[in-house]
């Protein structure tokens, strides 16, 4: 008969190795995830920025197609799927008026269940340079009626 020495230690390292596996990999998809969330956050803003640069000066270099549209097929093909750009003109489209642009983006942080899903917002606002018809109004390429990215809340 055989006899079983408690004192060996030949599967020690398989076991804690199990035991830390599930909590390194936790970290390692959290570190990913922080990184993809951080990218199309600085890609909102990006977004923003360069469409509110456009309205401002009341340029569409991308016609025939809406500056909304446009800006969002000029971002990245990941962030492209499900953007909302939106360009609103607060107090009028009157030269020296504000310009605001909003970027918004959902963000499934556990995309196989769907779960954790948050919504990863851009912004920005800047001052009317030059308008080719001031009747207060949003010009054609940007009215509110004209949103094929969706309406941003």
């Amino acid at each position: 008969m055989r006899r079983i020495d408690l004192r060996r230690n030949d599967g020690v390292a398989m076991t804690e190795f199990a035991l830390i596996l599930p909590v390194f990999v936790l970290i390692i998809v959290g570190i990913l995830s922080f990184g993809r969330v951080f990218f199309y956050w600085i890609e909102a803003n990006h977004l923003a920025n360069e469409t509110a640069r456009w309205a401002v000066v009341d340029k569409n270099p991308y016609a025939p197609a809406t500056l909304q549209q446009a800006a969002r097929d000029s971002s990245s093909k990941e962030f492209q799927q499900d953007v909302k750009v939106c360009i609103d003109f607060p107090t009028g489209a009157v030269v020296g008026n504000p310009v605001r642009v909003r970027v918004q983006k959902p963000f499934s942080l556990v995309p196989i269940l769907n779960a954790g899903t948050i919504t990863i917002r851009g912004s920005s606002e800047m001052r009317i340079e030059q308008l080719s018809a001031s009747n207060g109004t949003a010009p054609a390429n940007y009215s509110p009626g004209n949103l094929p990215s969706g309406a941003c809340s």
